[in-house]
């Protein structure tokens, strides 16, 4: 959202510009929006009938780019004006970085009658979903004078993470006997909080005990790839591996996963034939069916899902 300042700058004092001063003039696209006259008008008036010059909506693990606001040089004695943005830092919450041009205080010069668009650019890590609001002090210089202007600050919204869950369908998860076959369906489900669509890319590991059995995926929408984890990054189509013996099994699911909506997929494996030509499980103990699912960019991850093996007699 790109906010218009109109700064019109005269020959004098430095100006200190608050609450109150020397402002003649105001309109934008947001009403957010500043004129510098005369110092010997002495009124000052300021109004920001949104409350902000710029608003920015990200999601952790997002960046953006954004416009902060536009400033135009309308000195009378036609000079260059030098301007400087300074963002109140102390502001901006933890897991988050903010930078907006100028904000390092190299200034931005502007010729007489031309313009310039601040941008910015916001990311958020970690950073605790809701509104956060970042005053921005304008510096504006010129041969003979200056002007300080406490402007709106920019607001920046953090949304919710989308949620990710696993939940076993079917299979037993305890005393399974040794050396026999075992089935498991399993349901991962990615859920968004946000009013945004979200396009997600989901990501799983089946250890290398199991199979994937193919025919029985099935997703609620998007598309989906399993393939072995010893060959590549799973851009190619994945391939049934009937109980032949392999290393662990990646799996990669794309999905679009509508505002305030969720998405499924359920996810079949079975008991692998090992290199000795024995059914798993071949020793007793805690197996993971599965690692937490993960979604690309995003921190956290899913509920696993465990299955104990019961000891024959002879371990």
């Amino acid at each position: 959202m790109k906010a218009i300042i109109v700064l019109v700058f005269l020959m004098g004092a430095f100006l200190i510009v608050g609450s109150s001063g020397n402002f003649r003039e105001y309109s934008s696209s947001r009403a957010a929006s500043v004129m510098v006259v005369s110092h010997e008008d002495e009124y000052v008036g300021f109004n920001c009938s949104d409350g902000e010059i710029a608003s920015v909506i990200v999601l952790n693990g997002e960046g953006k780019d954004f416009d902060v606001m536009t400033l135009e040089n309308q000195l009378i004695t036609n000079e260059y004006v030098s301007i400087t943005l300074e963002p109140a830092y102390c502001y901006v919450p933890a897991g988050m970085y903010l930078d907006v041009e100028s904000g390092t205080g190299t200034p931005v010069d502007i010729a007489p009658g031309d313009s310039h668009t601040f941008g910015g650019h916001v990311a958020a890590s970690s950073a605790t979903p809701g509104e956060y609001y970042v005053p921005v002090t304008i510096y504006a210089t010129w041969d003979g004078g200056g002007a300080v202007i406490e402007s709106c600050p920019v607001k920046i919204t953090v949304l919710d993470d989308p949620r990710i869950t696993k939940t076993l369908l079917s299979g037993n998860t305890s005393d399974i006997p040794l050396k026999t076959y075992q089935e498991w369906t399993f349901q991962i489900e990615v859920s968004n909080p946000t009013d945004n669509d979200l396009n997600l890319t989901v990501r799983d590991t089946i250890p290398a005990e199991f199979n994937v059995s193919l025919s029985e995926v099935s997703a609620s929408s998007g598309t989906y790839s399993f393939w072995a984890a010893n060959q590549g990054n799973g851009n190619g189509n994945g391939n049934s591996q009937n109980g032949n013996s392999h290393p662990a099994t990646k799996m990669k699911w794309k999905v679009l996963v509508p505002a305030g909506g969720s998405e499924h997929i359920n996810v079949t494996i079975f008991t692998r034939v090992n290199n000795g030509n024995q059914q798993e499980f071949t020793s007793c103990g805690t197996y993971s069916l599965n690692d937490g699912a993960t979604i690309d960019g995003y921190p956290g991850r899913s509920n696993g899902i465990e299955v104990s093996v019961a000891c024959s007699d002879d371990d």
